[in-house]
């Protein structure tokens, strides 16, 4: 089979967002999966997107508003905002099945993926190396810090306004958004992705996040593997795809 990999862009909140489609070349509807990348996301899982077309199902990476190029500024707050109207453009491509949708949150994109999930809005969801709990990785004590180093790693890919929207969005994650909190009304099927060498974000961080999630779930630990699975793709994209096939 071959592929065809496109440029989108749809309209969030006023904002035009970016993105890239890849698909089946051939004619019908198709399964299709959006990824909601990580921080600040770097790491595009362009391979997965080709596999998983190369494979028969349509895959959309966006970039969140104020990210990559997207219209508008940059803040944790409209990361859910962005994910939802990605899914509403991918549910209504021409070659998409609009009742065979799932979501992929890769680290921090754990955070809108699961309010999606949560909404029902899609028909199963996958976690890679997962974002567990804000308030374990910034307590007030280090926020500040946590703040600026987003920041500062986000420079030159985010237009994010400073240091002090950084903090202020941190608080309404812990506060409104912990995954630890959403995953429990989550009703659809969850894998969890982690990586045994993950130094970013351990396995054990998402431990308790993956048993309060409510079944059917499965969590696959790839051994050796880092926070962008960087010598372990082709499990990855075994494990990702195999949930997606049995699911969608």
């Amino acid at each position: 089979m071959k592929i065809i990999v496109e440029n989108t862009s749809f309209q969030s909140d006023g904002h035009a967002l970016l993105g890239r489609v890849y698909r089946p070349d051939a004619p019908g509807r198709f399964p299709a999966v959006a990824l909601c990348h990580g921080f600040p996301g770097d790491e595009k899982n362009t391979d997965l997107a080709e596999e998983m077309a190369f494979n028969g199902t349509v895959f959309l990476i966006f970039y969140y508003r104020g990210a990559w190029g997207s219209e508008g500024e940059f803040s944790f707050r409209w990361l859910e905002v962005s994910a939802r109207d990605a899914l509403s453009h991918l549910k209504g491509l021409p070659y998409v099945d609009p009742d065979r949708v799932g979501v992929i949150g890769y680290s921090l994109g754990t955070l809108p993926a699961v309010v999606t999930l949560r909404e029902g809005s899609v028909k199963a969801g996958v976690f890679m190396s997962p974002f567990a709990d804000l308030g374990m990785l910034a307590p007030d004590e280090a926020i500040d810090y946590v703040a600026s180093a987003y920041f500062e790693s986000g420079k030159g890919k985010l237009n994010a306004p400073g240091v002090e929207s950084f903090r202020d969005a941190i608080v309404w994650v812990r506060e409104e958004r912990n995954p630890l909190v959403l995953i429990k009304e989550v009703e659809v099927p969850v894998l969890f992705v982690v990586g045994s060498d993950d130094n970013l974000l351990p396995p054990e961080h998402s431990e308790t996040l993956y048993g309060v999630a409510n079944e059917p779930k499965k969590r696959v630990v790839i051994e050796g593997a880092n926070h962008l699975y960087s010598d372990h793709r082709i499990p990855l994209m075994q494990a990702v795809m195999a949930w997606f096939r049995e699911h969608l």
